[in-house]
């Protein structure tokens, strides 16, 4: 089988890592695949650039439409040679939609939805928005990429609506919670697969909480509360860091509590109560969840996100607001405490309940959250429900 992926970028947040362990299984079986991609950040063979045009996505951001040129795709020798295309992320300024209509016509397609963008009219997050406008979730916040100079919604919904009726693919998605949003939306008729994400269980695995801690050079007499997020305080709006900020703060008068946020850009300065770690590899992400009592959640608009599942193959208990499809890996009170959305007070009482459980409970909650990754979301189990999928189209 020879496989073609598209996305953003091939090494960077969580549809690059999706699309990433599709490639390394296709490379392990000595099977062809092909990999292009926007912003190129590994130097591996058989990863493709697609240039950017700045002109283009002025006249984009201007005109409320796709103006980027990707309809040599077409004439490559990877995409002649695939006998399936996989696309990811398509937004960010890079490709034209109208060139999926044609690729559609000559390839098997599935698209893996990793967010909110294809059932919107430009925004990748609706805030976990209810309202159905013409077959598209209303998108409340115009800052919300992708952004544009004017409100040109209902031109855009228009033209991704025409696209979509022209064309049949399989739509992939990873949680049920955007799987039954997609079923209200004007992709209704299209095959939708629900496939979870899945992540290296060999890989996040525990370790022994003070073997970490001191590798880490962190206290062994505190409660570590972990927060993760890629641009740490930098992050987008939607990654919910003023929700992370409050509760740092009010927990600074007790002195047995101390916060982790892993993930900045920059070396930030510490804090009485605050650890500030910048970017961590892969491999020392087990450390940290091993390391820490909780890992804390603040997202106010997510899909199903890697990070919970890998905090809970290590055993860590989840505080997170219910927000996308984040109840659906960790169940309330069983992996953790799932606050009621937006909800600051809810989110400390989370905390409170982990801290304050005896050992015994908490030994029951890692146990439970490994053993529901390593049964419902291992990458192994992933990558076989996709390579099915393939097959089945084939």
């Amino acid at each position: 089988m020879n496989l073609m992926q598209i996305n953003t970028t091939d090494k960077r947040g969580g549809a690059a890592q999706i699309a990433w362990d599709i490639k390394r299984d296709f490379d392990a079986r000595g099977e062809g695949n092909s990999f292009f991609v926007a912003d190129r950040l590994s130097t591996e063979s058989g990863i493709y650039e697609i240039k950017r045009s700045r002109l283009r996505k002025v006249l984009s951001i201007f005109f409320g439409r796709d103006f980027y040129n990707t309809d040599w795709l077409l004439q490559t020798g990877p995409l002649k040679k695939a006998d399936v295309v996989h696309c990811h992320n398509l937004h960010g300024r890079y490709f034209n939609l109208n060139d999926l209509e044609q690729i559609s016509r000559t390839k098997p397609v599935v698209w893996s939805l990793h967010d909110e963008w294809a059932i919107t009219p430009h925004c990748v997050y609706t805030w976990q928005s209810n309202t159905v406008k013409d077959g598209f979730f209303v998108c409340n916040d115009k800052k919300m990429p992708e952004r544009f100079l004017f409100n040109c919604d209902d031109f855009i919904a228009k033209w991704k609506r025409n696209i979509y009726n022209s064309i049949k693919i399989n739509f992939v998605v990873p949680s049920l919670w955007l799987k039954k949003r997609v079923e209200r939306s004007c992709l209704n008729k299209q095959k939708i697969h629900l496939i979870y994400n899945g992540i290296d269980i060999d890989h996040f695995k525990s370790m022994e909480k003070v073997k970490a801690r001191k590798r880490l050079g962190l206290p062994l007499d505190k409660k570590i509360v972990l927060c993760l997020s890629d641009g740490g305080k930098d992050s987008p709006r939607w990654k919910g860091w003023e929700y992370a900020r409050k509760i740092i703060d009010q927990y600074k008068t007790n002195s047995s509590v101390l916060f982790l946020c892993v993930g900045n850009k920059e070396q930030l300065p510490d804090e009485t109560n605050l650890r500030n770690f910048g970017l961590i590899s892969q491999s020392d992400l087990p450390v940290f969840y091993s390391a820490s009592d909780v890992y804390l959640h603040t997202s106010l608009a997510d899909n199903f996100p890697l990070v919970v599942l890998e905090a809970m193959s290590c055993g860590l208990p989840i505080v997170s607001f219910d927000v996308g499809g984040v109840r659906e890996a960790a169940v309330h009170l069983e992996n953790g405490f799932i606050a009621k959305y937006a909800d600051e007070e809810d989110l400390v009482r989370g905390i409170n309940h982990i801290l304050g459980l005896n050992a015994s409970d908490l030994e029951n909650i890692s146990k439970n959250s490994t053993e529901r990754v390593r049964n419902t979301f291992s990458l192994d189990r992933m990558l076989n429900s996709y390579r099915d999928l393939y097959k089945s189209l084939l």
